[in-house]
């Protein structure tokens, strides 16, 4: 297995300012990878892919409990339903914190 290099603050800067140059997106594969860097540096695609993965496994739950609340009480169904972003909120709040991310 190959060694792993750990670059320092200085080689990635001199790297970056050696690569990205004013005209790095003067093309759409450049603006690609500008963009990846931004996305990188920045961790928005983490960001959103663990939002998006909360939002999947709360609406999962929200299922399964509306699944119990026909089952169980069928004239309050609309109600439930009706609280439904509000219950995915306080899902999220409570299994995973307060925190963005």
């Amino acid at each position: 297995m190959p060694a792993v290099h750990n670059y320092t603050v200085e080689e990635v800067r001199t790297l970056f300012t050696e690569t990205v140059v004013d005209t790095f997106a003067g093309s759409p594969e450049g603006q690609a990878q500008l963009n990846r860097i931004a996305k990188s540096i920045t961790n928005e695609s983490l960001i959103k892919r663990v939002k998006s993965q909360r939002e999947t496994h709360a609406e999962i739950a929200f299922n399964a409990r509306l699944a119990d609340v026909v089952a169980k009480t069928p004239d309050s169904v609309a109600q439930f339903v009706a609280g439904k972003a509000n219950w995915i909120a306080r899902h999220i709040a409570a299994k995973y914190g307060d925190s963005e991310a």
